[in-house]
């Protein structure tokens, strides 16, 4: 009865440990890896387990800025079973890293983790983090190669919550500035962001925000109205000179 006791309040429970097989990997790769369970002292019943994708979101709380964590993808795993004292068992797992998933680029990116949960009855659940890289996909690099190709480098890439993306409740924005010299100069900033599509298999949200020149282009600086936004849908089988073309067209 002690066992039992102790066991509901987290002392000698069941554990759980998730083992990676990569900490780093790319959007739309699959996330392989697998579940060690380790029984107590005494017998548990555990309903199932659940593997949560997170990263820590800037969200607007009273006017501050501040970040929380938020997640965005969910995987649900086993039936329920019965772990005996010491007994150990081991659950493998495969989970498809979507396209909208936020990236570990830029400045400001942010942390994303693995978090395991295991419903034990009666007891603290257990839970385990494992710190996750996602690199971005090969849509999203040539994408940013054609960026880079116009004289544009990659500043800030902030995720924040979104009702805007319902894939994932977030969006990330990515920041680019114009390179001296650039052709794209009257550009103070332009921003990509990424969103599920109906016709492709991305959309691509486009901003310019131009600079302030003059008294007319200062008043449409302060209302916001220098900034200007497209939406593209992408197939996926753009060439890089394709999505520079295109880019360099919205943002001239």
């Amino acid at each position: 009865m002690f066992d039992k006791v102790m066991a509901a309040i987290g002392i000698g429970s069941a554990q759980v440990d998730t083992r990676l097989a990569s900490s780093v990997i790319r959007s739309g790769e699959t996330l392989e890896g697998e579940i060690h369970i380790q029984g107590g002292k005494v017998s548990q019943e555990i309903s199932g387990l659940v593997l949560d994708l997170i990263s820590e979101v800037i969200k607007e709380v009273d006017d501050k800025k501040i970040r929380v964590p938020h997640t965005w993808a969910r995987l649900a795993l086993t039936d329920p079973m019965t772990v005996a004292a010491d007994e150990s068992h081991v659950v493998k797992f495969s989970m498809e890293i979507p396209l909208l998933s936020p990236l570990s680029v830029g400045r400001q990116q942010p942390k994303t983790w693995v978090a395991t949960r295991a419903d034990i009855d009666k007891a603290i659940d257990p839970r385990d983090r494992d710190p996750l890289e996602i690199r971005p996909g090969a849509l999203h690099e040539k994408l940013f190669n054609a960026m880079k190709a116009l004289g544009f480098h990659l500043n800030g890439a902030p995720l924040e919550a979104s009702r805007r993306n319902p894939a994932t409740g977030c969006i990330q924005e990515f920041e680019f500035k114009p390179s001296q010299g650039s052709r794209f100069g009257h550009l103070d900033e332009a921003e990509l962001a990424f969103l599920p599509s109906q016709e492709g298999v991305l959309d691509v949200l486009i901003q310019r925000d131009t600079k302030a020149r003059g008294l007319g282009s200062m008043l449409a600086e302060v209302s916001g109205s220098d900034e200007q936004f497209y939406r593209i849908s992408l197939s996926g089988n753009e060439s890089q000179d394709q999505l520079e073309t295109m880019l360099g067209q919205t943002l001239s």
